[in-house]
């Protein structure tokens, strides 16, 4: 499911990383996303056996620029909910270790069968 997350946020056309991967000694790409790999739970059972996954990521959009920031998470929100991720409310802002950017952070479930 990591594979399919990626190949949807590279359409974008911007550097995707795990979250917390970025080189401190480096600057940061101008406008970037990252992701995480929240939690995989056991999405249902059947004859003892787990039939389904529900995976949790997490996914933030980076940039220098706060508008961009707004209208693109829109953007990447409609694009995973159209890839099948299962988007979990609108999100929110986050910090960056870097004061010129910002962020916005959303939450996303894969079902895997």
């Amino acid at each position: 499911m990591k594979e399919k997350l990626i190949a949807e946020l590279q359409k974008f056309g911007y550097p995707v990383f795990l979250q917390g991967s970025l080189n401190p000694a480096q600057n940061y790409p101008d406008s970037f996303i990252t992701f995480w790999t929240d939690d995989v739970l056991d999405g249902s059972h059947y004859d003892n056996d787990i039939k389904s996954f529900v995976w949790d990521f997490s996914v933030i959009f980076y940039s220098q620029n706060p508008l961009l920031v707004d209208s693109k998470s829109l953007e990447i929100r409609n694009a995973l909910k159209a890839a099948g991720f299962i988007p979990q409310g609108k999100g929110r802002d986050v910090p960056s270790d870097e004061t010129t950017h910002t962020g916005w952070q959303q939450d996303f479930y894969f079902i895997e069968y």
